[in-house]
């Protein structure tokens, strides 16, 4: 019975202190990554000649980006010119994309159009262009997103190492290439948390719980293996990690390969884009964590992830249920007068709030010096409006987006549909400033 009651307190206090304790897990198991497992992960230049690669690029009403990410792939990689072509999938585009496109092809001796009468979203596009592909290697790169200029043989040395011919995908650390606003450049510091920590500490657990979908480099019969890309999933890109790694295909995830998009200017793009990516991971959860439990062993590396999330989503409709006990019970202790529980419950609430900032903070200057040596440690000014805003974003997003996700899950509805997100102008040239800095 005192066995049972102390597991219970066990239980709960994970779950109630999951911000605290799962930020420092990730803290510990990233610096287990980087001390003995990232040396190892470093790209090397190609012993056996270059692979022949195809870029995908989903375009759906990208008129503001498009015409730079073409002419950036085409004319600023380093890679031979004719191991690689790029295919433009568009989408329907209801805006000037397909004119812009038609001038692209008398300039770019690479590219060509594949034009798809109805939206239905970015992995139907992609499933589409796979039967086009000439390549045995499937470049993802979304329209608003440029690699370094080595990041193609970058990606190939991955394939080409030892035990290489078991890896599926290598997926890259993004980096906002636009910076013009405080929501911009707050989402620096989640980058570096995002991908340049927790991908490193899930590296170190053998997976990944998502590929980006941004830049992500895929061996092209594993995703014919897995069936391709997942049209009713919300995002293709967790969807696929998730059944290349079931399927017995290596996820590896490459610090050293950077690429550069463009991030969300306002509030409310930012939380359009936190619904979408909360909406994926719940869809994933539901309709692939029992593949997890009936091979556990052989999953092994994805059980932290399908563990992690699950207690995110937990933990979110906590957070809200009890901020609303919070408010109901300081509106009474005020009006009774009852200014000692009042106060109390204030202080409370701020040492938990405190710790979370700290651990957070430690997160974030970590993996600064991780990415980068700790050039990006300027952004931490925008580290408070990150950690209090993006936080609540992210867990509101995770709590609205359940039902009706599991809705489209019980009735097998399509979530393929999309549209682009409003683009920066400051990502209309042919690359940009902060892309030069890093490379």
């Amino acid at each position: 019975m005192v066995t049972g009651s102390y597991m219970l307190m066990v239980v709960l206090f994970c779950i109630f202190g999951y911000p605290i304790i799962g930020g420092l897990s990730f803290i510990v198991s990233s610096i287990y990554y980087r001390l003995f497992l990232e040396n190892g992960d470093r790209p090397a230049p190609l012993a056996n000649g270059e692979p022949f690669i195809t870029v995908f690029v989903p375009a759906h009403n990208e008129e503001q980006s498009i015409a730079a990410t073409v002419r950036y792939l085409n004319d600023n990689l380093n890679y031979p010119d004719d191991k690689y072509e790029i295919i433009v999938i568009d989408d329907a585009s209801t805006d000037r994309t397909p004119m812009i496109l038609e001038q692209l092809l008398g300039e770019c001796d690479k590219l060509r159009v594949i034009t798809i009468a109805e939206n239905r979203g970015k992995a139907h596009a992609f499933n589409v262009a796979l039967g086009f592909a000439k390549g045995d290697f499937i470049l993802s790169n979304d329209a608003d997103t440029k690699p370094n200029p080595d990041a193609m043989w970058q990606y190939m040395s991955f394939f080409e190492r030892e035990g290489g011919q078991n890896v599926g995908a290598v997926t890259g650390n993004m980096l906002p290439g636009n910076r013009t606003t405080i929501a911009a450049e707050a989402q620096q510091n989640e980058l570096n948390s995002i991908i340049g920590l927790i991908k490193r500490s899930q590296m170190s657990y053998g997976g990944l719980f998502a590929f980006s979908g941004a830049n992500t480099m895929y061996r092209k019969i594993a995703v014919v293996d897995v069936g391709g890309w997942q049209a009713e999933q919300p995002t293709e890109d967790i969807a696929i990690a998730w059944e290349m790694q079931l399927a017995g295909w290596q996820a590896i995830f490459a610090p050293h390969i950077r690429f550069f998009m463009d991030v969300p200017e306002k509030a409310m793009g930012l939380f359009r884009q936190r619904r979408r990516w909360s909406a994926g991971g719940i869809y994933v959860i539901l309709t692939k964590a029992h593949k997890i439990a009936a091979h556990p062993i052989r999953n092994r590396a994805m059980l932290p992830f399908l563990l992690d999330y699950s207690v995110s989503i937990v933990w979110s409709f906590i957070y809200w249920i009890s901020l609303a006990v919070f408010i109901v019970y300081q509106i009474y202790f005020a009006s009774t007068g009852n200014w000692e529980r009042f106060l109390h419950n204030f202080y409370m609430a701020g040492i938990f709030v405190a710790i979370q900032m700290v651990v957070g903070l430690m997160q974030l200057s970590l993996a600064s010096y991780f990415n980068d040596g700790g050039r990006t440690l300027k952004y931490l000014v925008f580290a408070p409006w990150y950690m209090l805003v993006c936080w609540m974003v992210n867990t509101c997003t995770l709590v609205i987006e359940f039902f009706p996700t599991l809705f489209k899950v019980l009735t097998r509805s399509e979530g393929g549909t999309w549209r682009s997100p409003e683009r920066s102008v400051s990502l209309h040239g042919s690359a940009t400033s902060e892309g030069r800095d890093h490379d």
